[in-house]
């Protein structure tokens, strides 16, 4: 009776230990799944978070391109508009379309582009060299664009110098083009004297990129708030 207390006594313990043992493993195994499953949840929610962050400027994207393009859909309906605006056609007498229809596709045309510069100014993310080199493009190919611009400049207060300076091969071209429309502004006093101003600062500048001055513009407004609510 006593060899076999003996003997049970350590294989009591051996088992215990074995039995600790076994259960340490099982808790290891429930803490390593609980540890990867919160590596898991924090995997998951950085990747929502850097989409949440990221979606601003997917969006700046989409509208850039959405603002550049959106007339391919008139183009595409009405395909004997595309070499005014494509191939530095000017409209004449008996073409098939109409002068509405040449000044309404430049009217759209243009106050995309504005958009595009005004949003290039205000948000950093905006794709602004993409959607430079396309404003570009067609205000130089475009006699309607520019015909657009020239006589109503008034309507594009805060991205009128840019897209004049797009337009334009040489700052001293733009230069040129603001005296014409300031001799131009007749007895509108409030226009000659803004005229006269984007002159003087087109002049002084170091900036004259197309972003500077639309920056420019941007944020002078934000200081002096137009007094008609002109805004583009």
């Amino acid at each position: 009776m006593t060899l076999s207390a003996d003997l049970l006594i350590p294989l009591l313990t051996v088992g215990g230990t074995l039995l600790l043992v076994v259960t340490g493993l099982l808790n290891f195994s429930v803490f390593v799944r609980q540890l990867r499953a919160a590596r898991e949840q924090l995997e998951t929610a950085r990747r929502q978070l850097e989409s949440a962050r990221q979606q601003p400027q997917i969006q700046l994207v989409q509208r850039a391109m959405s603002e550049t393009s959106d007339h391919l859909r008139v183009l595409i309906e009405r395909p004997y508009l595309r070499p005014y605006f494509y191939e530095n056609r000017p409209w004449a007498e008996g073409d098939r379309a109409s002068a509405d229809e040449v000044k309404a596709m430049a009217e759209l045309l243009l106050n995309n582009f504005a958009s595009a510069i005004i949003h290039s100014a205000a948000f950093p993310q905006y794709p602004v060299r993409g959607v430079e080199q396309t404003i570009r493009f067609h205000l130089r190919n475009s006699p309607a664009l520019r015909e657009f611009l020239l006589e109503g400049f008034e309507r594009f207060q805060l991205a009128g110098l840019a897209l004049l300076r797009l337009k334009s091969e040489t700052k001293e071209e733009a230069e040129w083009d603001l005296r014409e429309l300031i001799a131009a502004c007749g007895a509108d006093e409030a226009e000659r004297s803004r005229r006269e101003r984007l002159l003087r600062h087109l002049r002084s500048t170091e900036q004259a990129e197309p972003l500077e001055l639309a920056k420019y513009s941007l944020v002078r407004a934000r200081i002096i708030p137009p007094e008609d609510g002109r805004g583009r």
